[in-house]
């Protein structure tokens, strides 16, 4: 099997799910848009579930890749976790099409299939940085998944208004939404060197 018609089936399935969802793209547009018939689509993908999950490990290696390239560690760990929450933005403007996958991904019931799933190890690694950070003693310590609800959906939110808006500073902006959770979430709202 040829790698690259793989990764174009990926593309091309990726770019028609994000523009019409998942249950209604059908897998034979999904091969006449790639230029395959619907055996060899079958070849590389036995179901079109297959199909959903190859896109979205796809997505999941080639964000962390570049999240490592992006990411620059930095001397205290709030211009680190900025600089996480940078690259992850960073990663969703230059990949709309797996961003948007992403969301569609997890407003969905193939979310429920990979529940064990670590999600994308950017955000993980970034949350569970910021969770060392948080205030104990509220709601934070109390429910720490509504925290992590929280903060994805903060990132994705950020991502989002990125893409469908033009902003005369984009990275001023990012480094705003940044301090929005940070200041929300951590021990001493405007020390950036506590830490």
């Amino acid at each position: 099997m040829s790698i690259v018609k793989r990764q174009h089936i990926i593309e091309v399935a990726m770019k028609l799910f994000v523009e019409h969802g998942f249950h209604a793209t059908p897998t034979s547009q999904i091969a006449k848009k790639a230029k395959v018939s619907v055996g060899t689509l079958f070849n590389y993908f036995p179901t079109k579930e297959d199909l959903i999950e190859a896109i979205y490990i796809h997505i999941k290696l080639h964000s962390k890749a570049t999240f490592l390239e992006l990411l620059e560690v930095k001397q205290n760990v709030h211009d680190t976790l900025q600089s996480m929450w940078h690259a992850i933005i960073q990663w969703g403007i230059e990949n709309p099409n797996e961003f948007r996958y992403l969301e569609l991904f997890c407003h969905s019931p193939f979310k429920n299939t990979y529940r064990t799933e670590k999600s994308l190890e950017a955000y993980k690694q970034f949350q569970n940085e910021i969770m060392k950070k948080v205030i104990p003693s509220t709601i934070c310590g109390d429910y720490p998944e509504y925290v992590l609800t929280y903060i994805d959906n903060s990132l994705h939110a950020t991502t989002r208004y990125l893409l469908e808006h033009d902003v005369e500073n984009p990275n001023e902006f990012i480094n705003t939404t940044f301090d929005l959770v940070w200041k929300g979430l951590s021990f001493h709202g405007n020390d950036k060197e506590g830490y």
